[in-house]
C-alpha cells in the first residue's frame, strides 16, 4: 500500500487576513434549502472571521466566484463547490465536489440538468399528493436556477395548511417511506466520475461511520478522494473513528457546518483549523481547472 502523502509545510492556501486560518467547507443558502442569501452567507463568513468557505448548495451551479472576496475590512477565500446527491444500494448519499479556481462551464451545465431534475421531482410529489393549495415549483427552479429540497416541499405544505410543522409535513408527507418523492436518479457513481472528469474534488459529505466502514474501498475505486469527518453533529471519538477510515483508505480529510439557517447553530460557530485541512487543500491545488465532465448532458 502507497503512503499517505504528506502535506507540504505550507499550504499554497494561506489566511489573507492573517492569523491563523478557519475554513468552513460545507453550507448552503437561498439556492436550495438555506435561509440566508449567497451574500448574506458571504457577509456572516466575514464577520465571523473566516478564512477560506465553500457555498456547497444543492445540486446548483455555485453563486459565489472563485477567488478572493473583500467584505469590510476582512478578506476571504471562496471556493467554487456544489453537494451532489446520488443513490446507491437503495440509500440517498451527497458528495460535495470542490474545484480549483472557477467550476467548468460543463459541470455547471451538469449541476443546471441536476437542479431541474429536482423541480421535477418536487411537482410529481406535488401532484401525487393531491392536496389543494400546494404551491409549484417557481421559474427559477424549473429553469435550473436553484435547487428545490424535501425541505421546500415540507414548508409549502405548512403554508398550504397540511401540516403544522416542517416536521409534520416530514412524518405525514414527505419523508422516503410515503414515497411522494422520488428517488434521484443518479448513482453515486455517476455523481463521483462526473466530478472527477470536471477535475472536481469530490468527498463524500456526512457519511455514517458504518457505511464508511462497508463501502469507502469501492468509492475510492470508484474515484472519491476525500471523507468530511469533522462536522458539529460528531462527537469527538466519532470524528476521530471517521478519520481513521479516512487516513486507512488514503483519504484526504474535510469539516464543515452543513449550516442551512434553519438550526440553532449561528454560521461561525463551526470553524475547520487550517492544518487539518493542509491535505485537501494541497490536492485541491494540483486538480486542475480547465477539464470537461461528460455527463454534462
Amino acid at each position: 500500500m502507497s503512503r499517505r502523502r504528506r502535506p507540504s509545510r505550507r499550504s499554497r492556501f494561506s489566511d489573507p487576513s492573517g492569523g491563523e486560518p478557519r475554513l468552513d467547507l460545507h453550507m448552503h443558502s437561498t439556492r436550495s434549502d438555506g435561509e440566508l442569501s449567497p451574500d448574506e452567507v458571504l457577509a456572516t463568513c466575514a464577520r465571523r472571521g473566516l478564512s477560506i468557505v465553500a457555498l456547497t448548495d444543492h445540486d446548483a451551479p455555485p453563486a459565489l466566484t472563485a477567488g478572493m472576496h473583500t467584505v469590510g475590512d476582512r478578506t476571504l477565500r471562496v471556493l467554487e463547490a456544489a453537494e451532489v446527491s446520488g443513490t446507491h444500494e437503495g440509500g440517498e448519499l451527497h458528495l460535495l465536489v470542490y474545484f480549483n479556481g472557477p467550476m467548468p462551464s460543463l459541470f455547471r451545465a451538469f449541476l443546471t440538468a441536476r437542479s431541474k431534475a429536482r423541480a421535477a421531482r418536487y411537482e410529481h410529489a406535488r401532484l401525487s399528493m393531491g392536496l389543494a393549495g400546494v404551491a409549484p415549483a417557481d421559474d427559477d427552479a424549473v429553469a435550473g436556477r436553484r435547487a428545490l429540497t424535501r425541505h421546500h416541499l415540507a414548508r409549502a405544505l405548512v403554508a398550504a395548511g397540511h401540516a403544522s410543522s416542517v416536521h409534520h409535513a416530514f412524518a405525514s408527507w414527505c419523508g422516503r417511506k410515503h414515497g411522494h418523492v422520488p428517488p434521484v436518479d443518479l448513482t453515486f457513481r455517476q455523481a463521483i466520475e462526473a466530478a472527477r472528469a470536471a477535475g472536481g474534488v469530490p468527498v463524500w459529505a456526512h457519511p455514517r461511520h458504518a457505511d464508511a466502514e462497508l463501502w469507502l474501498s469501492t468509492f475510492k475505486s470508484w474515484g472519491l478522494q476525500g471523507v468530511e469527518t469533522n462536522r458539529p453533529s460528531l462527537s469527538g471519538p466519532a470524528t476521530a473513528a471517521l478519520s481513521r477510515l479516512a487516513r486507512q483508505h488514503l483519504l484526504v480529510e474535510t469539516g464543515g457546518s452543513d449550516f442551512h439557517g434553519w438550526g440553532a447553530r449561528p454560521l461561525g460557530s463551526f470553524r475547520y483549523r487550517h492544518a487539518e485541512a493542509r491535505d485537501f487543500l494541497d490536492l485541491l491545488a494540483e486538480a486542475p481547472s480547465d477539464a470537461s465532465c461528460p455527463l454534462a448532458g
